[in-house]
């Protein structure tokens, strides 16, 4: 089984309210249409750049509703499933179900104790059997490092699992599952860093958070590399790695917000206890976009 995505897929940030950190609809909905009308091929949420980790049921629900509703039929919309248990995954995926996602982006178990091969087996053959969805694997939590013989296992399994998200900066995992699984379900990227030696490997798509901010020169890049324009892609890569930088590291989801919101576009604060950047890391960002091209404007949070 195979899922029906390919191309560039941002993982949304979430929008809060800047006074109660509750989920700003009206925001979503603005940010979900910017991403559709920016020539997206579908759309993720509720991911790590999204804030997912902290979602109750009811906010997993409310958010892929919103979203769900916005886009209209127009991309594929993944559901972003992260909990500590199976069971929690289960009510989770449930109401991503019943808000009318397509798929869902499972990330494996992540608290302290590391599952056996055998129980993520379970785990995705329980949330597969209870949602009857595809299942793409978010395989990106350190200490339950799924190599490709683990997945491998998992794949042949646990039927309803129809891809996997590599991420976590492993390249050389990149390619051990394309060598290895690319036959059988999709493989996607989660390396921003990556973007371009990783649609150069084939990959499906990428689901990374420079998706969510740029958009745009995202799709350019994709492009370029499915057109055969090497050069501009490399080139593009050169650009936007600085920027990446700039946002990356363990504050990512405000450093993120903070470069959209410089855009323009208002997506709120991340929840705490993740504290909105200093006012010289702030500037850095807004340095890092302006000598990539990109125009920054001033921002009101009212």
């Amino acid at each position: 089984m195979k899922l029906d995505i390919q191309g560039i897929i941002p993982p949304m940030v979430t929008a809060f309210t800047w006074d109660t950190e509750e989920l700003d609809v009206k925001a979503i909905r603005e940010e979900t249409e910017f991403l559709i009308q920016s020539g997206v091929h579908g759309i993720c949420i509720g991911g790590s750049t999204g804030e997912g980790a902290g979602f109750s049921e009811e906010e997993v629900y409310t958010l892929c509703k919103t979203v769900v509703e916005q886009v209209k039929d127009r991309v594929p919309v993944i559901g972003g499933i992260i909990a500590d248990s199976t069971a929690e995954a289960v009510r989770k995926s449930k109401a991503a179900k019943e808000a009318g996602v397509s798929s869902l982006q499972v990330t494996p178990p992540h608290y302290l104790w590391t599952p056996t091969t055998g129980g993520l087996v379970q785990h995705f053959q329980r949330i597969g059997e209870a949602t009857k969805l595809p299942i793409l694997i978010y395989n990106v939590v350190p200490w339950v490092p799924i190599d490709v013989h683990a997945m491998t296992v998992i794949v042949e399994n646990a039927p309803w699992v129809a891809g996997v998200k590599q991420s976590g900066g492993d390249m050389h995992k990149v390619a051990d599952m394309m060598h290895q699984l690319h036959d059988r379900v999709t493989v996607v990227t989660g390396i921003d860093d990556m973007l371009y030696p990783a649609f150069c490997l084939g990959v499906d798509g990428a689901i990374t958070c420079m998706l969510a901010v740029l958009p745009e020169a995202t799709i350019d890049l994709w492009n370029k590399v499915q057109a055969g324009d090497h050069a501009g892609a490399k080139a593009l890569h050169d650009r936007l790695l600085p920027v990446w930088r700039s946002i990356e590291g363990p504050d990512m989801p405000f450093l993120a917000k903070t470069a959209i919101e410089l855009m323009g576009r208002k997506v709120g604060p991340a929840r705490s206890p993740i504290l909105p950047p200093s006012d010289e890391k702030r500037e850095e960002i807004r340095n890092r976009l302006v000598q990539a091209g990109f125009a920054v404007s001033a921002v009101n949070r009212a």
